[in-house]
């Protein structure tokens, strides 16, 4: 009798120890006609058939006309695909280990969780298709088309990109919005980190720089959690680096560190009583005196109205601010030129 069930049974064959097709009782390389047996599964998918964890591993089903068919959990592990129509297809957690999707239209798939190591899914349309949390290690994605197709959270090392289209760090969103922290899986900061770094060449090749930007970021983020983790000591000045300025990425958080000197140098003037004014020793100094002094102490100026006091202590304070102003404004100045430049 034929495997009409979803689950697999052992071939029929003598001695053989793979499991059965669906629709059938005898593994791809012991089935009878295989010439036709895309048509029967066709046929099922037509009738409704729920073919949900079913074997079809091996399968050749090239140009087959698929639409609309439940795949989850399916094994089709080295299955031949190429040129067929899975539109709106159902692949979540299924396993596609080397599997032919080259010019195949996976438009509306649903691919969670799928397992597509060393797939070939060249020239493939992925056209609204989700791909969250799948497996694309070693996958071949050259030419295909990735417009509004989601990525989030996938396992991508020594993926190819080459001719890829509609690629945005979108593509790798939670959502449609840059707020929804795009990002791959990063559960191994090492290939996480060779990942980005390729998503970050695709991106630079294509003049996307705001997406390099992104892709460049979580790179260095990646690299200092593999610094960590070695117990190098490399790791504290790029956690510094971060802090500051996103690696040369985050204009906002440089701005944000100036003047969070300033206020906190303003508050220690302010504590000790360590300025004074050059004119008149005498006057009594209000807060925003500190603050406007440390300010001009910040940014080099020194107009000279204000001077610390005759301690040691009060004018090493004002030099370590006025080192720390011109290493924060030279940051800002490569940040700024990095992140609004072409690279």
């Amino acid at each position: 009798m034929p495997n009409d069930k979803n689950y697999p049974t052992r071939c029929d064959a003598a001695g053989c120890q793979e499991l059965s097709l669906a629709l059938s009782e005898f593994c791809w390389d012991h089935l009878p006609k295989k010439s036709s047996y895309a048509q029967t599964v066709a046929e099922a998918i037509k009738n409704g058939q729920d073919l949900s964890g079913c074997n079809l591993k091996k399968a050749v089903l090239a140009k087959a006309v698929l639409e609309k068919p439940n795949f989850s959990g399916a094994n089709l592990s080295q299955a031949d695909l190429s040129g067929a129509q899975l539109f709106d297809a159902k692949l979540d957690n299924s396993e596609m280990l080397g599997v032919n999707l080259s010019d195949s239209d996976l438009t509306h798939c649903s691919l969670k969780g799928a397992d597509l190591t060393k797939a070939n899914l060249t020239g493939a349309r992925l056209w609204n298709a989700s791909l969250a949390d799948a497996n694309l290690t070693e996958c071949d994605l050259s030419g295909a088309d990735l417009w509004n197709a989601n990525l989030y959270s996938v396992k991508l090392w020594h993926t190819l990109f080459c001719g890829t289209k509609s690629m945005t760090m979108i593509t790798f969103s939670n959502g449609t919005k840059l707020l929804d922290n795009p990002r791959i899986n990063e559960a191994g900061a090492l290939s996480a980190e060779e990942s980005y770094r390729d998503i970050k060449q695709y991106f630079l090749t294509n003049g996307m720089y705001k997406d390099v930007s992104w892709a460049s970021f979580k790179e260095k983020t990646m690299e200092r959690l593999v610094l960590k983790k070695k117990g190098d000591l490399r790791y504290f000045p790029s956690l510094l680096m971060n802090i500051l300025c996103g690696y040369g990425e985050k204009t906002s958080r440089i701005v944000l560190a100036a003047v969070l000197a300033i206020f906190s140098y303003a508050l220690l003037y302010f504590s000790f009583n360590a300025v004074e004014k050059a004119s008149d020793p005498r006057y009594i100094m209000k807060w925003y005196d500190y603050l406007y002094y440390s300010t001009i102490t910040f940014t080099t100026v020194g107009y000279g109205d204000f001077v610390p006091r005759s301690y040691g202590f009060f004018k090493l304070l004002a030099a370590c601010e006025a080192f720390s102003g011109v290493f924060v404004t030279g940051l800002f100045v490569f940040t700024l030129a990095r992140k609004y430049s072409a690279r």
